[in-house]
């Protein structure tokens, strides 16, 4: 009786331990499953390739295929005439006094000529000239500056205003006069800036009296004063 009771567990045992064995195999075989699949979905995505549709260009008309290479051609013209302008207006900007003087027309060589002879003419005036302009001054002040431009005969005049120039002082007003600027275009405007030359000459010579005048004043002063006080010593 005993014995049978031996087989009976030991059967029951192995049918324990071949339960175990199966389930054991199918939890195995699915994780293998489940790892391949994945392996799988991986290596399908890095095969995957996405192709932009390709687009082709229409092929153009004769007529279209003119319009286009002109458009280019004028394009081309028109970049390549602004460059021009461009070195052109650079050049001219670094173009000496005298190399704008020898490019003016015989008219305007003239009257250019005229101002510098009336100017050296005045008593006392000084040449001062450089690369830019040439100017004529008596003592400190300017009479005329010439300068050239576009191929034009410029004149900047300074003329002294005696009147305004007290006003300031008395006031103790510091201000700068701006020259008064002609372009010698033909015979009256160059009688224009000789005349003002005239004029601006006349007021520096105006002034030197008027500053003459004030110096002989202060010394009256200065001498009445030295009078009074010497008197009042003696008393």
């Amino acid at each position: 009786m005993s014995a049978l009771i031996y087989v009976f567990i030991i059967m029951a045992i192995l049918m324990q331990m071949f339960c175990m064995f199966v389930v054991a195999r199918d939890v195995f075989i699915e994780g293998n499953e489940r790892r391949n699949k994945k392996e799988n979905n991986k290596s399908e995505e890095k095969q995957v390739v996405i192709k932009e549709p390709e687009t082709k260009e229409e092929p153009k008309t004769l007529n279209e295929a003119v319009d286009t290479a002109t458009n280019v051609a004028n394009d081309e013209l028109v970049a390549t005439a602004e460059s021009e302008d461009l070195a052109v207006t650079f050049s001219r900007a670094n173009q000496t006094l005298e190399e704008k003087y020898l490019e003016l027309s015989t008219e305007y060589k003239k009257y250019y000529d005229e101002i510098v002879k009336y100017a050296m003419a005045v008593e006392g005036s000084k040449r001062v000239k450089n690369e830019s302009y040439e100017e004529y001054k008596v003592g400190k002040n300017r009479i005329v500056r010439l300068k050239i431009r576009r191929g034009v005969v410029i004149s900047e005049l300074l003329i002294p205003n005696l009147t305004f120039k007290t006003y300031l002082a008395d006031n103790k007003v510091s201000m700068k006069q701006a020259p008064t600027t002609i372009k010698v275009l033909d015979e009256a405007t160059l009688i224009a800036v000789k005349d003002s030359i005239d004029i601006a000459v006349k007021a520096i010579e105006e002034e030197k009296a008027y500053k003459k005048e004030q110096v002989k004043l202060r010394r009256r002063e200065l001498r009445k004063i030295a009078r009074e006080n010497k008197g009042e010593e003696n008393k």
